[in-house]
């Protein structure tokens, strides 16, 4: 991850070093996780729903999440390794 990423990432948290940003993150990343496993729940009960686009939207909330996750972990290694100097 480049320096004006992180340096983005700092401006959207609304802090101003790394290990702050690491902080915020790691709270943001909880409650992605959380998210994930309700999401999953959620498709678990409505996995006989008889809309096939009830089913759809939720592998879609799954699959997004899924990204987003990615995301926040790729800024997480990118603070961790204090590639912003």
């Amino acid at each position: 991850m480049q320096r004006r990423d992180l340096d983005g990432w700092a401006d959207a948290l609304g802090v101003g070093n790394d290990e702050d940003a690491t902080g915020e993150l790691h709270k943001l990343m909880g409650r992605l996780l959380d998210s994930q496993d309700r999401v999953r729940k959620v498709a678990r009960a409505l996995s006989k729903a008889p809309k096939d686009d009830v089913r759809g939207s939720l592998a879609t909330a799954l699959g997004r999440l899924d990204l987003i996750v990615v995301a926040v972990d790729q800024a997480l290694r990118g603070f961790a390794v204090h590639e912003r100097g």
